[in-house]
């Protein structure tokens, strides 16, 4: 069970979340979502942190009037946490709707040295190898 974020992990989920941040202020929509995206790749290994963006990621919904994603999101909010209490999460997901919920997909490059424990033989969920 991941209850506790490692470091690493918080300081590249916070750069994500600062980026989004960033990026609404400037009113670039597309690339808030990237960001949001890509805190998802990182967060979706603790519960916490993975609640948070989807919970984000409804509120980005709302704010654009997009039934599909808020109805995804609030469906994500709601059980999300549990995949990644039990280390059972799809690896490289980016949580919108436009990805099924269990679809494995690459995991960005740059991301690849901090998930590189991320265990991706498990028929597409995955959780962190313990160290």
């Amino acid at each position: 069970m991941n209850f506790k974020m490692p470091e690493d992990f918080r300081k590249a989920y916070r750069k994500e979340l600062e980026n989004y941040h960033v990026s609404l202020k400037e009113k670039n929509f597309v690339q808030a979502w990237h960001f949001l995206e890509r805190a998802h790749v990182i967060g979706q290994y603790h519960p916490i942190s993975h609640t948070g963006i989807h919970f984000r990621m409804l509120v980005f919904g709302i704010r654009a009037l997009d039934g599909k994603e808020i109805f995804g999101q609030m469906i994500r909010v709601l059980f999300g946490w549990i995949g990644s209490l039990f280390n059972r999460i799809p690896v490289g997901n980016t949580g919108g709707v436009s990805v099924p919920i269990f679809a494995s997909m690459p995991i960005p490059d740059d991301l690849k040295s901090l998930l590189k424990d991320a265990d991706t033989d498990r028929i597409g969920l995955a959780g962190l190898k313990t160290k």
